[in-house]
């Protein structure tokens, strides 16, 4: 079965690993700003996230949030960072912890990993 505390470790590590990545990204582009604030979303995420406990439910309103505030900055940047932080919303609406249902929720943490990792390379491209 799947564990509040394995799929919360799981999302940090993503999240962390998207971080550091867009982190290193924020260079000297004309989406500088922009880039910022994705690695400010993604920060505030791992604190929420660290914080919702065995709490599913609030585990996904968190998830969805940061697809929410993904895809509102995607709305103000342009090209490849937009479809980059369209890819990001996409990857975070699309995961939720299913307690009844943990295979499912197992085969998630794979896919949003994929996805994440898809979405942070051309964060990265568009963010150098």
């Amino acid at each position: 079965m799947l564990s509040a505390l394995s799929s919360r470790r799981i999302a940090v590590t993503v999240a962390g690993a998207a971080l550091i990545s867009m982190t290193a990204a924020c260079g000297g582009s004309a989406n500088a700003e922009a880039c910022a604030s994705a690695t400010k979303l993604m920060t505030d995420y791992s604190t929420s996230v660290a914080s919702v406990g065995a709490d599913f439910g609030k585990y996904n309103e968190v998830n969805q949030k940061l697809s929410d505030d993904f895809k509102a900055l995607a709305g103000k940047a342009d090209g490849e960072l937009a479809s980059a932080l369209n890819g990001f919303a996409a990857t975070w609406a699309a995961f939720k912890i299913d307690e009844k249902d943990p295979g499912a929720s197992a085969a998630a943490i794979q896919e949003i990993g994929k996805k994440s990792q898809e979405a942070t390379l051309k964060f990265g491209s568009a963010c150098a």
